[in-house]
């Protein structure tokens, strides 16, 4: 029969009844023999599949086996009583012991005692560990042609033995039918455009898949367009509040003989929407605004290569008071001038660029975002990334034309954007060379990397509000403040901001700005795009 040592009991905590069992004082003792085994300890649950799971326990000194019992949709009730698979006999060379043909997506317990061959008072209680089998996936990706404005079709593999039952999206219960059980393909209708959904399947309340997916732009009542359609003339008849759903494809506007583009005009209203956000159109060429027209545009690639003038990507070009022009989940690229240029009198409702990749744009012959002589009552840049422009001019760029409008107050806002590779062939270049009069600015969460710029060198450009700013390779932040040479200030008064190390983007020359400093992420600055799953 295995003992155990006095040296084993006292860590076992028995150490007063191993002396109780001396016969008399300075006795030694030399073994203590337990009356029955200890229930199995360390007990652990790991690689858990969908159908199998490994655990793991301390071995018992004393036992020779042990026996197991698998109890489903239970958490350490110590019910026994109706375990779905009982194994006897695993011998101590077995640890870790290896359990398949387990269901997925089920809660299970797996109890565990100790044995003693031929003496059986000497089994020891249950102990337990429970665990979770991973889900399974039988739900196939939507493809692009499955996914509609208010509708998806979602399909699944077919398998004999499992009866799938259910679907939900969102706040929708679909019940399966039998013909479409047979296809292993259902529609679910009853959704809202431009929305992140996750569809799950279930087999008798169990969870058999899951897939995400975002319906497309909103098609009720738009123009639709295909690759070969003329958009420029769409967007150039479009009546006022027109929606322009835009399919995948390349469109180039106004091709000239020599196959450079030119501009789309925009004349009213206008909404430019691509239909799928994975598969996004490409449009050759830039956009005129005229007559005060307002343009929003989402979820397509503006490329500027081969622009016949190389003008900027948004210009306004006559006299008039504009609507809003926003922008967003859009890439822009491959500009000579600039993205933005106002030169004629007129008051613009805003100007925004919201989670946009914006790139690649030389400012050869202008600023980046540029406004001479228009008031546009709020500029903002958010959730955006800007990198490899504006490398001899200026980065925002707003003239005062504050005398041609009575009580105008222009709110330029910063916020969320992750700025790389700018301003950065001449000293003394700014990201603000804003002189227009009564402005306010904020500039807040965002990351400036490799860059020769100073915030301003303009007495008119009155300090911003700043807040959770992060700096690295800023070669000129700090500058002397204009009132007092005497005074260094940081970077026009960012006192809080971090300029600190590297932020490690994952693979800046090709547009990865993921970063790989732990300690920036944390700050949560920058385009969230590189440091969430947003």
């Amino acid at each position: 029969m295995k003992k155990l040592s006095i040296f084993t009991i006292c860590a076992l905590g028995l150490a007063s009844a191993a002396l109780t069992s001396c016969k008399k004082q300075g006795d030694e003792i030399t073994s203590y023999t337990l009356n029955r085994n200890l229930s199995p300890v360390g007990m652990q649950a790991s690689n858990i599949g969908e159908t199998s799971a490994t655990i793991s326990w301390t071995e018992s000194v004393l036992a020779s086996s042990y026996n197991m019992l698998v109890c489903a949709d239970d958490s350490m009730s110590y019910d026994l009583t109706s375990p779905v698979k009982t194994i006897s006999g695993i011998s101590p060379d077995q640890i870790p012991y290896t359990i398949d043909g387990l269901l997925f997506d089920t809660q299970y317990t797996v109890y565990l005692q100790s044995i003693t061959a031929g003496e059986e008072s000497r089994t020891s209680t249950w102990n337990g560990v429970y665990f979770r089998t991973g889900t399974k996936q039988f739900l196939k990706n939507p493809q692009p042609a499955d996914i509609a404005d208010r509708s998806v079709t979602l399909t699944w593999e077919v398998e004999d033995g499992f009866d799938v039952s259910t679907i939900v999206v969102g706040s929708i219960t679909h019940q399966i039918t039998a013909e479409e059980k047979a296809a292993g393909k259902a529609t679910i209708e009853g959704l809202t455009p431009e929305t992140e959904y996750t569809a799950y399947l279930y087999y008798n309340g169990k969870q058999c898949g899951n897939r995400k997916f975002t319906t497309i732009a909103d098609l009720q009542g738009a123009t639709l367009v295909h690759e070969g359609d003329n958009l420029a003339s769409i967007i150039a008849n479009a009546e006022a509040n027109a929606v322009i759903a835009v399919f995948p494809g390349t469109y180039v506007m106004n091709e000239n003989e020599s196959g450079q583009a030119g501009a789309a005009k925009v004349n009213n209203n206008v909404t430019i929407k691509g239909v799928y956000p994975t598969d996004q159109p490409i449009i050759k060429g830039r956009f005129e605004l005229y007559g005060g027209a307002a343009l929003t545009i989402t979820q397509v690639v503006i490329d500027g290569k081969d622009n016949a003038s190389g003008d900027q990507t948004f210009n306004y070009k006559d006299e008039a008071d504009y609507g809003a022009l926003l922008v967003e989940n859009t890439e822009i690229k491959n500009f000579v001038k600039g993205i933005t240029y106002g030169n004629v009198v007129g008051t613009i409702e805003a100007i925004t660029f919201s989670k946009c990749l914006i790139h690649d744009i030389e400012c050869d012959g202008g600023d980046f975002f540029d406004i001479r002589k228009n008031y546009v009552k709020e500029v903002k840049f958010e959730k955006s990334t800007i990198y490899n422009c504006a490398h001899t001019r200026d980065f925002i760029r707003y003239d005062d034309a504050s005398g041609s409008y009575s009580g105008a107050a222009p709110v330029i806002t910063v916020d969320q954007c992750t700025i790389d590779n700018v301003l950065n062939e001449s000293n003394g270049k700014r990201l603000l060379y804003v002189r227009f009069v009564g402005n306010v600015i904020n500039w807040t969460n965002n990351i400036v990397s490799n860059t020769k710029a100073v915030y301003t060198n303009q007495s008119k450009t009155n300090t911003p509000t700043y807040t959770n700013n992060y700096y690295f390779d800023c070669s000129n932040a700090n500058i002397f403040a204009a009132s007092d040479a005497d005074t260094k200030v940081y970077w026009n008064g960012d006192v809080n901001a971090k300029n600190g190390a590297d932020p490690k983007y994952k693979d800046a020359a090709n547009g990865d700005f993921t970063l790989g400093n732990e300690d920036v992420v944390k700050l949560k600055v920058g385009d969230p795009r590189w440091y969430s799953a947003e």
